[in-house]
């Protein structure tokens, strides 16, 4: 971690970087890799952080993380997340990958996981495992059998207690509801409620590179 990020931060004795005044006595992992004016709030977010990949956590430029937002990463999962995103008290379990676009929102209490009970984790024997693994483990985070993607696009709005699903992809712009379940792929610009899941609108696509350069030459002008 070499970037200037937007809190103080420590070189100490052990060789490790930690933020400075921070409560959670956890260094910065060396595999963050993060661009500049990246909040991170507490290590106490990555408490269930043991990503092994050599970019088991990115950050663009200018997000962050607040309210104490919990990345529960295994030791082959990776989280990347783009520019200028707010996680809020987001959940983010990764025992595979989930990709976040740039200018995305998402409230706090929303849950984003890759690995879930599916068909192959149905039977009695295979869950009992997955719990004496739970039990047995300093993760604390279910390692379930074939995890899926998740990859959630530009200028996403994530609602408090959403919860996103493995395999799930959210095109640009969409909107997700608060405590809406998402188990299929969202299409871009759609607003997206309830459990189950269903469209109820598309929003006009505002935020194209046309749009955008429309709205700047109308403010400098």
């Amino acid at each position: 971690m070499k970037n200037i990020i937007a809190q103080e931060t420590e070189l100490r004795d052990d060789g490790c970087i930690y933020i400075r005044n921070d409560w959670y006595p956890k260094a910065i992992p060396e595999n963050l890799v993060i661009d500049d004016m990246v909040y991170l709030d507490s290590m106490y977010s990555f408490a269930c952080f043991h990503s092994k990949d050599k970019e088991g956590f990115k950050m663009g430029y200018a997000s962050g993380n607040y309210l104490h937002s919990h990345f529960l990463v295994g030791e082959k999962g990776k989280v990347s997340v783009g520019k200028y995103t707010i996680l809020e008290a987001t959940n983010i379990l990764a025992n595979d990958s989930v990709c976040i676009g740039d200018h995305c929102m998402f409230s706090w209490g929303s849950y984003i996981t890759d690995s879930w009970l599916n068909e192959n984790s149905y039977s009695s024997v295979v869950r009992k495992d997955i719990l004496k693994k739970l039990a047995h483990s300093q993760y604390r985070y279910l390692e379930i059998p074939d995890p899926k993607p998740v990859i959630i696009e530009d200028n996403v709005w994530i609602g408090f207690d959403a919860i996103i699903l493995p395999g799930v992809r959210i095109g640009r712009g969409a909107v997700i509801g608060c405590k809406t379940i998402i188990t299929d792929n969202v299409p871009a610009y759609a607003v997206v409620v309830g459990n189950p899941s269903r469209i109820i609108k598309f929003l006009e696509p505002s935020d194209t590179e046309e749009m955008k350069a429309k709205a700047i030459k109308e403010f400098v002008n």
